[in-house]
């Protein structure tokens, strides 16, 4: 079984900030949508929890709930096809682990990366190109997305099974956690930041296997 690594939610280029509490819980606030809001993509002020961590301003604005993790049918979307970033989810099969990372902001403190959840792949939706009708796609953001603008894409979306879950607490992934992951093959240029090297690193999705691999599927499923 493989695991994937996959960079979700806000980053340093949104207005918002995902934050991160003393107690080591977190909210993970989606990104903007391109498009405008239309029936039935989701606005931040649909998810009463998220909104009240965001600018008064982001409202109204669309947002890309993905990965939703806590619904009924959990589920996570991305462009499989047309992506580079998302090339190596296509390899995804059932039994497989997509564990994300975030970057979140303290009070007062640099904000960081953190493991954040996990979705275990129990089945896939591949190529989408029309709409597959009901389903239990039908709450994933790039199908709200498509079904809204009438732009299907090739996207790919993934449900989850019984293994997938929202951490109860954010775990740091540091340069410490990113050797492990990732092996001694990393760099630290001097001119960059920790923060920013951690980034360029998990920028695209990542398959993992050996010791990362390891080290993520007992993180994530402990």
């Amino acid at each position: 079984m493989a695991v994937f690594l996959a960079n979700v939610g806000v980053n340093a280029s949104h207005a918002a900030r995902s934050p991160l509490f003393d107690d080591g819980t977190f909210e993970l606030l989606p990104i903007p949508e391109p498009r405008p809001w239309r029936r039935p993509m989701l606005r931040l002020r649909d998810l009463p929890r998220l909104h009240i961590h965001a600018p008064r301003s982001w409202r109204d604005i669309a947002v890309h709930l993905d990965p939703d993790l806590t619904s009924a049918t959990p589920t996570y979307g991305d462009n499989c096809r047309r992506a580079g970033r998302a090339f190596s989810l296509r390899r995804a099969q059932a039994g497989d682990l997509i564990v994300f990372l975030a970057r979140l902001q303290p009070h007062n403190r640099p904000a960081g990366f953190h493991l954040v959840g996990c979705l275990e792949v129990k089945d896939a939706l591949q190529d989408v190109v029309r709409d597959p009708g009901p389903g239990w796609w039908d709450a994933n953001a790039h199908v709200r997305r498509a079904r809204a603008t009438t732009r299907w894409d090739a996207f790919w979306v993934f449900k989850g099974g019984r293994a997938t879950h929202l951490f109860d607490h954010a775990v740091p992934f540091t340069r410490r956690e990113t050797e492990i992951t990732f092996g001694t093959i990393t760099r630290w240029p001097a001119h960059r930041t920790e923060l920013q090297t951690i980034g360029s690193y998990t920028r695209a999705v990542r398959r993992l296997d050996g010791a990362g691999e390891e080290w993520l599927r007992t993180i994530s499923l402990s």
